[in-house]
């Protein structure tokens, strides 16, 4: 590649400049909207078998442990394929739903380590988070480590390394910017949230016409959360990735043609 391509390159390259809230904000929802119907293809796919095995199973402790177990199961799946997606749109201008399951699929087992992780560090939060005032230490400690977590998962997925690396990794890229990934994830995450009970809402509203007690009733309830998990899920993964590589910007000499090198492999 000749170095006039590559810096054309690097600056028609949406993710290879310094960011604001607003602009990672923008170029999240420019790779969803550009690629809607196949971000929503692969997660109504994906996502099926839990809302089926949601209806089948019990409202025991265990049927709903299986279930969660499933669905993270899956959510690793989608959030690898998810997150190899946006440097393959910004290399081709196209996502590549094959392409994105195989390099999902190859570091599958890396990003369930640290899926897991993230998900004992959340389930910390939330029991620590009752109470809080006694417990503030461990809550902060354990909200200092989300943030490095959920950043390891664009490095396994991208860089390719094992779970303890790639959170040594996400320590580098984060220190000195930790207060500025916090806030916006945190933004990013409560619309998300406000995204996800908007789409619910209506199905939860109409199942309140059906008599109390009906199946149906649960089915179409069980359909919201579906719905919005469905939407929701998709721009978080893409959030964390255009996170990461606003990262590397701003601490490494990172260019489009050592982008193309890590995409094409």
């Amino acid at each position: 590649m000749s170095i006039m391509q590559t810096i054309m390159d690097d600056r028609n390259s949406p993710i290879l400049r310094e960011q604001d809230l607003r602009g990672i904000t923008a170029q999240v929802f420019s790779i969803y909207r550009n690629n809607l119907i196949q971000f929503l293809i692969l997660t109504v796919t994906a996502m099926l078998p839990v809302l089926l095995i949601s209806y089948f199973i019990s409202g025991s402790v265990t049927g709903l442990v299986l279930l969660s177990f499933i669905e993270i199961l899956i959510v690793t799946t989608l959030a690898g394929a998810f997150i190899y997606s946006v440097p393959y749109y910004c290399i081709n201008r196209t996502v590549n739903l094959r392409e994105s399951l195989k390099a999902s699929q190859a570091v599958y087992f890396k990003l369930l380590g640290v899926t897991l992780g993230l998900q004992i560090i959340l389930a910390i939060l939330m029991t620590f988070g009752v109470v809080l005032p006694l417990l503030i230490f461990p809550f902060i400690g354990a909200l200092l480590y989300m943030i490095y977590f959920m950043v390891s998962q664009p490095v396994v997925v991208i860089e390719r390394l094992k779970p303890v690396d790639a959170f040594k990794r996400s320590l580098n890229l984060v220190r000195g910017h930790w207060w500025r990934v916090f806030g916006a994830t945190a933004i990013f995450i409560l619309c998300a949230i406000g995204t996800f009970v908007l789409s619910w809402l209506p199905f939860y509203l109409f199942s309140l016409v059906l008599s109390e007690g009906s199946e149906l009733r649960g089915i179409i309830q069980q359909i919201g959360v579906y719905v919005g998990g469905t939407l929701t899920i998709p721009p978080i993964y893409i959030f964390l990735t255009v996170i990461y590589y606003d990262l590397r910007y701003r601490k490494e000499d990172f260019s489009f043609e050592r982008l193309s090198d890590e995409i094409i492999h």
